[in-house]
């Protein structure tokens, strides 16, 4: 059961690493699909773990192993576990469950209250208020503070910013891993790294739209001055996250990253993260093998 543990813990603090040095040498594009994928895979990593710590610790119980119809006792081995273990897993998977649904229902409802956008739609609003509305048919909302403060070739990289969230389907991304994170908190840094690269991501299309980084970087900067908007669930707000850090990216480009070392980052991290979920399928099947028979 040791091993059924660590795995998970491997899982996450793997994915934790990569989500340091991956968007140092790969692009935000392959940063944000690696990382939400490992997001997802280290979650369902976690989830398995508990789910099978909470029916080893059932199995022990004289009354449960009778309903199921095994042996009163398993063969020798180390895939039971105490029950108080088992209860302790179950009630976990129980709150984390509960948390996710909570993460799912607010963005479901904030997707709602702006359901009727379309195209760019300008609201009473005082900040840095600039998000995309994903969906049918979706669109981008301003907030008028924001509309007077930029010039119209600000506000053009604004809207081309928000319209590459919708284009490339950003918030699949983000949604994914933010409702990991609300399941399971330890990755909320994974989750902040996916938000983050879809933010540059965003960028960088918004650069070759208006053909000007500078043109990009200033918006970011003039809107960051405006003050830091709050992160809706779901919504992919231009201001969001990290400007000092997106400026500068786009100011100071990196070398570009060549396809090879990208391409195996992406391929380690994925091989890895399922490398450990086969740890949880291998202890459930050996689960299983040992019960009565």
């Amino acid at each position: 059961m040791n091993a059924l543990l660590v795995a998970p813990l491997l899982l996450v603090v793997a994915g934790i690493a990569a989500g340091w040095f991956l968007p140092r040498v790969a692009s935000p594009a392959t940063s944000v699909r690696v990382l939400s994928a490992a997001t997802v895979v280290a979650a369902a990593g976690v989830a398995a773990a508990l789910v099978l710590v909470a029916a080893a610790g059932a199995s022990e119980l004289h009354e449960v192993s009778s309903w199921l119809g095994w042996c009163d006792a398993l063969y020798p081995g180390d895939h039971g576990a105490a029950p108080w273990a088992g209860a302790l897993a179950t009630a976990l998977l129980v709150i984390a469950t509960r948390r996710a649904l909570r993460y799912t229902r607010r963005a479901r409802a904030e997707l709602e209250s702006f359901a009727h956008v379309d195209g760019v739609e300008v609201v009473a609003a005082a900040g840095p208020v600039a998000f995309a509305v994903p969906g049918s048919p979706g669109g981008v909302v301003l907030g008028d503070e924001l509309v007077r403060t930029l010039s119209r070739d600000e506000r053009s990289a604004v809207i081309a910013h928000e319209r590459a969230h919708l284009d490339l389907g950003h918030h699949r991304f983000v949604h994914a891993a933010e409702t990991c994170a609300a399941a399971f908190p330890f990755l909320v840094p994974l989750a902040r790294q996916v938000r983050f690269n879809t933010e540059r991501w965003a960028d960088e299309s918004a650069a070759n739209e208006v053909g000007s980084r500078a043109l990009v970087a200033r918006a970011i900067a003039r809107v960051a001055l405006l003050g830091i908007p709050p992160m809706a669930p779901g919504m992919l707000g231009f201001g969001a996250l990290g400007a000092t850090a997106r400026v500068d990216a786009l100011l100071h480009p990196p070398a570009p990253a060549r396809l090879t070392l990208p391409a195996a980052a992406s391929t380690m991290t994925i091989l890895a993260t399922l490398a450990g979920s086969s740890v949880q399928v291998h202890h459930l099947a050996s689960f299983l093998n040992h019960a009565c028979r």
